[in-house]
């Protein structure tokens, strides 16, 4: 029985929870709660779901998905996505070093990131990695970069559209406009800053502008926003052509990320609560925005490299959280509530203490398909309030149980953290009947190994 029509790897047989065909209870049995699960399977439809609808509407040249490793950074699961073809953009030195022990090709590796060091662009032109600027002091390390190593750097420029035709809210932030928080959000290069770097582009002999890119985040689902996003792109690109002369055209086009996960069952954005296109959808309105624009404005699409950058799209709906019930509590004196003390935390699922609306779907998973008993609260294990469900409907729930809250495979284990001195949990890799784990529950030695005590406070 599949009572789970938002995500077809979620099952119920005999009571239990199944990812895929790993049985969820045997799981936090075998390797110890709070655990995070992740679907090879799903991770993988997903990926060929952007792939082959992107390439459908992109003739014209390479598609590249640049899948976003911040949302998922663990090694097995980006050799997962590298087996299958994609490549990615990397924000700083740590991503970086990940990409490359995930097996990703260094030509399907950007190096992006709002501060970099001369020694990582060092790195990206050693590598052969195109170097995404966002500042102009940017460039000047990559000349003088490039100039040190006799090779010339290859660089795409981070640009800002203004957003001057769309008067939309945030998803996000829904007291702000998109117009305005595209504008003000720290990355990407100021536009008054942007077009005096292309003359001294030109004229340089270290540097060869291969492309350009642009990532507004998940702002919006509604294809008004992506039209604007990229009309007011290709103008940008415009100017940039009409500076650099020759007839250049940019041979890399990143629209970046922002796109909804299939059904947008989201705990970090405010706004889900209307229709998510699909990534059929997503690829039409894109591509076709981009090529009328492009032709709108004189300038050829032959050949280009059309890169998106899913990240919660990609990963959102592959992963679940197992944590086990160890107190049952129930007041009856001066209040009728009860409680269910689990051994997870608001710190490894990146919530507030307070969910009046549970932070994510959940299952008791070995009683999954009980009738509701009672409401009680789902707490976390740390000394802050932390109520991760409050008067969450339940059935009849008692020490042992195993609790699974569903689509935190994105943006959720990476925000871990140690309060309370916890170590943090580990993350199961499953495909079909087969679990392997990927990265490891954190000891108390860990937690401990970067503390430093003074020679003159050991004695105390």
């Amino acid at each position: 029985m599949n009572l789970f029509t938002d995500n077809d790897i979620l099952s119920i047989r005999k009571e239990h929870l199944y990812i895929e065909d790993c049985d969820t209870v045997e799981l936090a049995n075998r390797f110890g709660t709070p655990l995070f699960v992740v679907s090879e399977t799903k991770l993988v439809s997903n990926l060929k779901a952007y792939t082959s609808a992107f390439e459908k509407h992109w003739p014209e040249g390479r598609v590249r998905v640049m899948a976003a490793i911040k949302a998922n950074p663990i090694t097995a699961a980006r050799r997962v996505l590298t087996r299958e073809g994609a490549g990615c953009d990397t924000f700083g030195a740590g991503e970086l070093e990940l990409a490359l022990r995930g097996g990703v090709p260094t030509e399907d590796i950007a190096v992006n990131g709002s501060i970099k060091t001369p020694e990582i662009i060092r790195r990206a032109i050693e590598l052969g990695i195109h170097v995404i600027l966002d500042s102009p002091r940017e460039l000047d390390y990559c000349e003088q970069e490039a100039e040190k190593l006799g090779k010339k750097a290859t660089i795409v420029l981070r640009l800002k559209p203004f957003l001057e035709d769309l008067d939309d809210p945030s998803d996000f932030f829904p007291s702000r406009l998109i117009r305005d928080m595209t504008q003000t959000v720290k990355y990407g290069i100021p536009t008054s800053e942007m077009l005096p770097m292309i003359p001294k582009i030109r004229a340089s002999k270290w540097v060869e502008l291969v492309g350009v890119h642009t990532h507004s985040g998940r702002h919006s689902k509604k294809a008004a926003f992506w039209k604007s996003l990229i009309r007011n792109y290709v103008q940008l690109i415009k100017q940039i052509s009409d500076g650099m002369g020759n007839g250049w055209v940019p041979h890399i086009v990143s629209i970046g990320g922002g796109f909804a996960a299939e059904h947008d069952i989201e705990s970090r954005v405010a706004v889900t609560d209307y229709v998510t296109p699909s990534v059929e959808e997503f690829a039409q309105i894109t591509t076709t925005a981009f090529r009328e624009s492009m032709q709108a404005s004189g300038l050829s699409t032959r050949g280009i490299i059309f890169e998106v950058e899913p990240g919660r799209a990609l990963h959102n709906e592959t992963g679940i959280h197992l944590t086990r019930v160890h107190v049952a509590k129930h007041e009856t004196a001066n209040i009728d509530r009860r409680w269910l003390e689990t051994d997870t935390s608001e710190v490894f699922l990146s919530v507030g203490s307070l969910n009046v609306k549970p932070a994510f779907r959940y299952v008791v998973a070995n009683k999954a398909d009980r009738p509701e008993a009672y409401k009680a609260d789902i707490v976390g294990i740390t000394c802050n309030y932390e109520c991760l469900a409050e008067q969450a409907p339940v059935p009849e729930t008692a020490s042992g149980d195993v609790i699974a809250f569903l689509n935190t495979g994105s943006y959720i284990e990476v925000y871990g953290c140690n309060f309370n001195v916890l170590p943090r949990p580990g993350t199961v890799l499953v495909k079909g009947d087969q679990a392997e784990m990927v990265k490891a529950h954190e000891t108390l030695e860990q937690v401990f190994s970067r503390d430093i005590v003074p020679d003159r406070l050991k004695e105390i």
